[in-house]
């Protein structure tokens, strides 16, 4: 579904020894790209800056980013609600079980 020229990027992280298909001359008659990203491929240095200064100008909807706050007593609780689909982003609160 990548436009002409376009670049689809895999996120997430595949079970070792997947593997992933996909039709050769749709890539190179497209011009399209294929790239892997590894943990976002953030530069925090450079990325956070950036992130705040979105945030303040009203681009970046944090508050619809955020499922909740859960206890680490509840960790298990929120990697199956992430697993599910019922969470998106959760923040663990570790002082919350001290």
């Amino acid at each position: 579904s990548v436009a002409r020229g376009g670049t689809v990027v895999s996120v997430g992280l595949p079970a070792p020894g997947r593997t992933l298909e996909v039709p050769a001359l749709a890539f190179a008659g497209e011009g399209k790209s294929l790239i892997g990203s590894y943990m976002g491929d953030a530069v925090p240095r450079r990325d956070i800056p950036r992130y705040l200064g979105l945030w303040r100008a009203g681009q970046m909807p944090v508050d619809q980013m955020h499922t909740g706050t859960v206890p680490l007593s509840g960790l298990n609780t929120a990697m199956e609600d992430l697993a599910s689909g019922a969470a998106i982003r959760q923040i663990i609160d570790t002082s919350a079980d001290v």
